[in-house]
C-alpha cells in the first residue's frame, strides 16, 4: 500500500513543558479521511502517524502543529510503502516510507526553528517540494495564537460568519486575522504540494522501493 509517514519530534522537549496525557488526548482528536494510522507519541518526545497514499493531504502537517501548539515541531515526511501487515500502532511498522521519514527528520538536525522536510527519493521532486515547505514554514512560524485560532476555526467552520460565532468575534476580525496569516497563500501552497502524489511515479516509477537516497536537501539557515 502507498503511504506517507509523518514523523515529528518536539523541539527542546525537556523545557517545553509537555504533559503526556494532554499530548495523547490532543493527538487522538485529530481526524482526517486520509489519516490511515492515527498520530501517537513515543520515545518521550516523538510523534508519528501514517497517511494513506503519497502525500494526498499536506494540510495534516499544519493540523498536527495546531494540535501540539504551543509546542514546536521538526517534521519529516517519507513517501513509499510499508512492510508487513498494517497495524494501528505506527511504531510497530517498518518499510521504505518509514526509513525516508526518519532520514527527512535527520536532515533537519537540531534546528530550534520548526521545519518540515520531505523525502521521496527523487532529487528533483524533493528539491521542489522542500522549497515550498520552507516558504510555508517561514509563514506559519510567524502565526500568533490568534491567527492560528482564526485559520483553523475558519477552515473547519467553512464561513467567516460561522467562525466568528464560534470564536465570539465579528466575522471581519476573523477575516483580518486570516489575511494577516496569509491563509489564502498557505492553502494554495498546500494544495499544490498535494500534487506530489501524481508526480512521484512520473519522476521515478520505483520511488516506493527500498533504495539508496542521495540528494542535496534545501538548506535552512541556522537560527
Amino acid at each position: 500500500m502507498k503511504i506517507t509517514v509523518i514523523t515529528a519530534d518536539v523541539i527542546s522537549s525537556r523545557t517545553a513543558g509537555m504533559d503526556p496525557n494532554t499530548m495523547v488526548n490532543s493527538l487522538a482528536s485529530i481526524k482526517h479521511t486520509k489519516l490511515l494510522v492515527p498520530f501517537s507519541p513515543s520515545r518521550g518526545d516523538e510523534i508519528q502517524g501514517v497517511m494513506e497514499g503519497w502525500l494526498p493531504a499536506p494540510q495534516l502537517v499544519r493540523i498536527l502543529r495546531w494540535h501540539c501548539w504551543p509546542l514546536k515541531l521538526r517534521i519529516g515526511l517519507g513517501i513509499g510503502y510499508h512492510v508487513g501487515p498494517l497495524t494501528k500502532d505506527s511504531w510497530q511498522l517498518s518499510g521504505p516510507a518509514f526509513f525516508k521519514a526518519r532520514q527527512a527528520l535527520d536532515m533537519l538536525g537540531k534546528a530550534k526553528t520548526p521545519g518540515t522536510t520531505l523525502v521521496t527519493g527523487c532529487q528533483a521532486l524533493d528539491t521542489l517540494a522542500n522549497s515550498s515547505w520552507l516558504l510555508l514554514d517561514t509563514i506559519v512560524n510567524k502565526w500568533t495564537s490568534g491567527q492560528w485560532e482564526a485559520v483553523m476555526t475558519y477552515e473547519k467552520a467553512g464561513t467567516l460568519a460561522a467562525a466568528g460565532k464560534i470564536l465570539g468575534v465579528a466575522p471581519q476580525n476573523v477575516q483580518k486575522r486570516c489575511k494577516a496569516a496569509h491563509w489564502n497563500q498557505v492553502r494554495q501552497a498546500e494544495q499544490a504540494l498535494g500534487e506530489t502524489q501524481y508526480l512521484v511515479a512520473t519522476c521515478n516509477p520505483k520511488i516506493g522501493e527500498s533504495q539508496t537516497i542521495n540528494h542535496n536537501p534545501v538548506r535552512r539557515e541556522k537560527e
